[in-house]
């Protein structure tokens, strides 16, 4: 898929693959990996997912990253968060708590 096929889903407001709730799988299985509590999780394709803070709430430091600005904004607003935003060569940083949401491609982002 194209990244404009993505954002203009965003405009359009057809996120039907986006849940209301946490991943429930996510939350059933997630023990099993016996990660420490601090061990970083990366979230490609974030979206507004509440996987998210979910992760953040067991002590892990989330770096997601979401090509629609659209997407970024709402994930913040709708936790009545107000990030802070650091621009680097992968897009633009927003961060608040544990979480590290980057605006811009994910297939753009440099090797960690």
């Amino acid at each position: 898929m194209e990244p404009a096929y993505w954002l203009q889903r965003w405009r359009e407001g057809r996120t039907g693959f986006h849940r209301q709730e946490v991943m429930p799988l996510l939350q059933r299985h997630w023990p099993a990996l016996e990660l420490p509590a601090d061990a970083p999780v990366f979230v490609p394709l974030a979206g507004k997912t509440l996987d998210m803070h979910w992760l953040a709430a067991q002590g892990h430091p989330v770096l997601g990253c979401e090509l629609s600005p659209l997407a970024v904004q709402a994930f913040f607003a709708e936790a009545g968060l107000v990030p802070e935003r650091v621009q680097d060569a992968d897009g633009v940083h927003h961060r608040s708590g544990r979480i590290d949401l980057v605006l811009g491609d994910v297939f753009g982002l440099a090797a960690c």
